[in-house]
């Protein structure tokens, strides 16, 4: 199911976003949106090592973005 919603940013904003986007708007909104939430959920888990954290973002960015 997927929901309509409607944002506002600045246009200077709005016009990078259409061409990193590749007017693929909702995608990459989406995948952004994604991340950002897994590095909020990430930084709640209990203090570890870096190494453990930068891993678990290669990962993330791996499983969002198929790109290691």
């Amino acid at each position: 199911m997927t929901v309509r919603m409607n944002i506002t940013m600045d246009d200077d904003l709005a016009a990078r976003l259409r061409v990193a986007s590749d007017d693929k708007l909702s995608d990459y909104i989406a995948r952004a949106v994604r991340r950002q939430m897994l590095e909020d959920e990430l930084k709640t888990l209990p203090d570890a090592d870096q190494g453990w954290a930068d891993d678990a973002e290669q990962a993330a960015e791996h499983v969002l973005f198929d790109r290691a």
